[in-house]
């Protein structure tokens, strides 16, 4: 081969490898989510990191991001989707796979997830809350508890409580005890509604009714929402209020809010799920990260549910336009893998999240003390359904709503059950 030709090949070949890549060259993405900057939740440290390590490594891929709060999110997503609007990539409440499903807004996974063994590298159950018969509906990204009280010991051990209590009377006491020491016993923030759905009347009430009560309420087998157990837990969250044991701004405060109030030391517990840890270990003081300790919604005497039981899931995975084609998916696919995978999840677990894809090498040394307790404690329960993962939107609106008139103690835990069953009732017609 001629040399001078030779050399003009080399000098073209090394030519195009740093050309930056052309704007025209670019796929660009849509992507909404809610991780924001303010969130020191371990998921959202994890996505960030990941977000920017792919963009350096994807330099023909532009990600547009969309940043909205939790609650304004969901808000703005079924806005999106009443127009058919949706960005390319989305994160996807379970609850809503149906609705989405129904109007031909999001595609089952299956046939990318058995591609190249991606599905095997999930732990079990990952899928669980975005099967519909053998259809897999999104991509999840962690999987926890929802359903967690954090407390102060040394509160407690200042207000004369030696451990924490084993079932509902004992923590009727403490809350009393708590309150008259002077805190707020449980810190709530309760705006957004979600909280108290999430957090607390799941676990609460699947201690009253048990876990086959929920699945036949799911598949209409005869189970009512007026039925004397759940209408006792309904009873009971609002035996809460009727003690004080929330502070009064509960429904006009959010989960942030809920935090700053522990963290200040001015309330001894909150109740939220696996994802405060990260947010403890970030936000708190060195105080109140060592006094800070681990439990879950005491025995309920007499109660049909497993009583050391919590509720989890994953609850949230990733969704494509189903739209997208060619090219374009390929790389909206690529995107949701490195948010996923192995790198992330080894990340999200030193960062004190909890992966839902298989973990590889991770540095052990900087998983915190309260997520070891964490470990330790989701050794020793049951996992039970997330209420407002499973249950329709309009239910759960009802349901939302109605506890928020349930705390402020201006419905009856009857009336609100008469309402959640009778919306219940004209989705099942």
């Amino acid at each position: 081969m001629n040399k001078k030709f030779l050399v003009l090949r080399v000098l073209l070949l090394v030519f195009t490898v740093v050309l930056p890549v052309n704007a025209d060259d670019k796929i660009s993405l849509s992507l909404m989510h809610y991780h924001t900057e303010e969130s020191r939740d371990a998921d959202a440290l994890a996505f960030r990191e990941m977000l920017e390590k792919f963009s350096e490594e994807n330099p023909d891929i532009e990600v547009n991001v969309e940043l909205l709060d939790i609650d304004s999110y969901f808000m703005k997503l079924q806005t999106l989707a009443a127009a058919n609007e949706l960005p390319d990539i989305f994160l996807l409440k379970s609850s809503l796979v149906d609705t989405f499903a129904r109007g031909g807004l999001i595609e089952p996974l299956n046939a990318e997830l058995n591609q190249d063994g991606w599905k095997d590298g999930f732990v079990d159950g990952a899928f669980a809350d975005f099967l519909k018969g053998e259809n897999i509906y999104a991509i999840p990204y962690a999987m926890g508890a929802t359903s967690l009280i954090y407390y102060n010991k040394e509160i407690f051990d200042e207000a004369g409580i030696a451990d924490f209590p084993e079932n509902w009377t004992e923590f009727k006491t403490v809350i009393r005890k708590l309150k008259e020491a002077g805190y707020i016993p449980i810190a709530l923030g309760n705006k957004g509604k979600w909280v108290v759905n999430s957090c607390i009347i799941g676990t609460l009430a699947d201690r009253f009714t048990g876990t086959d009560w929920f699945y036949s309420i799911l598949n209409n087998e005869g189970a009512s929402f007026t039925d004397q157990k759940f209408v006792d837990a309904l009873a009971a969250l609002q035996e809460l209020a009727e003690i004080a044991a929330f502070n009064p701004d509960m429904n006009s405060i959010d989960a942030n809010q809920q935090k700053s109030l522990y963290y200040n030391r001015d309330a001894a517990m909150f109740i939220e799920g696996h994802w405060a840890i990260n947010s403890i270990m970030e936000q708190a003081s060195e105080d109140i990260v060592e006094a800070t300790r681990i439990s879950i919604i005491p025995a309920v005497p007499g109660g049909k549910g497993v009583q050391k039981a919590t509720s989890a899931g994953s609850g949230m995975g990733y969704q494509l336009n189903p739209a997208l084609q060619g090219a374009k998916r390929e790389a909206a696919l690529k995107f949701i893998k490195t948010v996923t995978g192995e790198e992330y999840s080894n990340l999200l677990i030193e960062k004190n999240g909890t992966p839902v894809f298989k973990t590889g090498n991770y540095d052990k040394s900087k998983i915190a003390r309260l997520k070891v307790d964490y470990i330790n404690l989701t050794e020793e329960i049951t996992f039970t359904p997330v209420y407002d993962l499973h249950l329709a939107p309009s239910i759960i609106e009802v349901m939302n709503s109605g506890m928020q008139e349930l705390l402020l103690r201006i419905t009856t835990a009857e009336e609100l059950a008469e309402r959640i069953q009778h919306e219940y009732e004209i989705l099942n017609r």
